[in-house]
């Protein structure tokens, strides 16, 4: 806990909201819509996100998870990781809320109504896709369709990454309606005073080796840093027992081969696939061109770079045990055990099985190095209640670090209804 003395010339804000990925930017923009004055803190810059190379590689942030080369990915920028993501859609499950005494089904019904969820038409799918998807559907699997945040008017007959949905969107209402968006800027102690919390202090880049420590005030603190980053945040601001029990982070292969003969074009990542077996699912690993010639580059995979037109892919993803731990540096460390493993092993074969019957040769994978979700740290109902709330009054977090641990799939659509539910609540008390 950290107590602190006021300077009556302190900065005060309604609220103030650490990150600006998808619940920092839902609840800015409600919160704005409401004439609240919101403080948007967000770690990285505030260029638009886009697909080049030098882009991507500035947003990009690989966090290492201990065992051997796997790490899962976030984008630091205003907009948050949605600057990155498939745009796949998985449903919020209304019984395991409902079980912890939330209920989300008005926030669910605005969401989408509000946001572009659709299937890709099949004048969107490529060869590859096809391809993948009928020899998956030859070996018995129920292989189909994933709904997509996707606005297929914005498509143009093609991939477009402008068609994903993505929370700068939000983000940009909100700071058209009034709120301050301090980008470069990273929190590192929430200030606690007789209970509550009252405020932050952060630090903020000035040009490229200085730096500047603030802090400033409010009456409500929102930590939306993240699944990576929130949970170190409350450990250091003395919520017990966060990480008590470890983390999962469903790890996988992308697995790629060729097929003579093929003419692929870019197409939407995960667009399709199936569960296969209790705790494996696969899916379509089919990147656009212009990220999958770099991925091969760089994993040394020669003969699928000069062949990227014939390339296949299909992912693995394993639902992993808890385990490993967060350690008081802030790094997760893990390693798997048996089942985990046998799960891998199993889906990678299967995965290998499916592009076989596809045609393809030269298959060839980057080993157990992608992760999706980390989750498992944070819990509601112990470390938050049913309003989001810490044990710290005014102190709530809303992000990945506090979904259930039966939502392992894409969390977009699922954190934009969970950020509407705590904007409610927070307007009803400010």
């Amino acid at each position: 806990m950290n107590q602190i003395e006021r300077s009556d010339n302190q900065p005060e804000f309604d609220a103030i909201i650490v990150g600006s990925g998808t619940c920092g930017a839902t609840i800015a923009r409600a919160l704005c819509r409401r004439n609240k004055n919101v403080l948007l803190l967000e770690r990285g810059d505030n260029a638009p996100v886009n697909e080049s190379l030098l882009r991507m590689a500035a947003v990009m942030d690989e966090v290492p998870l201990g065992e051997g080369r796997l790490a899962t990915m976030r984008a630091i920028a205003t907009g948050g990781s949605t600057g990155l993501y498939f745009g796949v859609v998985n449903y919020p499950r209304p019984d395991t809320f409902s079980r912890l005494g939330i209920d989300l089904g008005a926030d669910f019904d605005a969401v989408r109504q509000e946001l572009p969820i659709a299937q890709l038409p099949e004048a969107l799918l490529g060869d590859q896709n096809r391809r993948l998807r009928e020899s998956a559907l030859a070996l018995g699997h129920a292989w189909q369709k994933n709904d997509m945040l996707i606005d297929l008017a914005k498509c143009d007959g093609g991939y477009r990454y402008e068609a994903k949905w993505k929370a700068r969107s939000y983000v940009d209402e909100a700071v058209a309606q009034g709120a301050t968006l301090i980008s470069r800027a990273t929190v590192h102690k929430v200030l606690i005073e007789g209970g509550k919390a009252v405020g932050v202090e952060y630090r903020v880049r000035r040009g490229l080796f200085g730096s500047e420590t603030r802090r400033v005030y409010g009456a409500r603190i929102i930590l939306a840093a993240g699944e990576l980053a929130s949970p170190q945040l409350l450990r250091d601001s003395g919520v017990p027992g966060i990480g008590d029990r470890g983390f999962y982070c469903n790890p996988g292969y992308a697995i790629y081969g060729l097929v003579p003969g093929l003419t692929g074009r870019s197409s939407f990542v995960g667009s399709m696939g199936c569960s296969y077996d209790e705790g494996i699912e696969l899916g379509d690993a089919n990147v656009p061109q212009h990220m999958l010639r770099p991925m091969m580059l760089a994993g040394f995979k020669l003969r699928h770079l000069v062949a990227s037109t014939r390339s296949i892919g299909i992912g693995v993803k394993v639902k992993d045990g808890f385990g490993g731990e967060l350690r008081p540096d802030g790094r997760l460390h893990k390693t798997f055990d048996r089942e985990d493993r046998q799960r891998l092993d199993k889906g990678r074969a299967e995965a290998i099985r499916i592009l076989r019957h596809a045609g393809a040769t030269h298959i060839t994978d980057f080993g157990v190095t992608a992760a999706g979700r980390v989750g498992g740290l944070v819990r509601i109902g112990e470390h938050v209640d049913d309003k989001l709330e810490t044990r710290y009054r005014n102190l709530y977090v809303c992000d990945g670090s506090v979904l259930p641990d039966d939502m392992r799939g894409t969390p977009t659509l699922t954190l934009v209804c969970l950020a509407r539910h705590l904007s409610r609540h927070l307007l009803a008390t400010l």
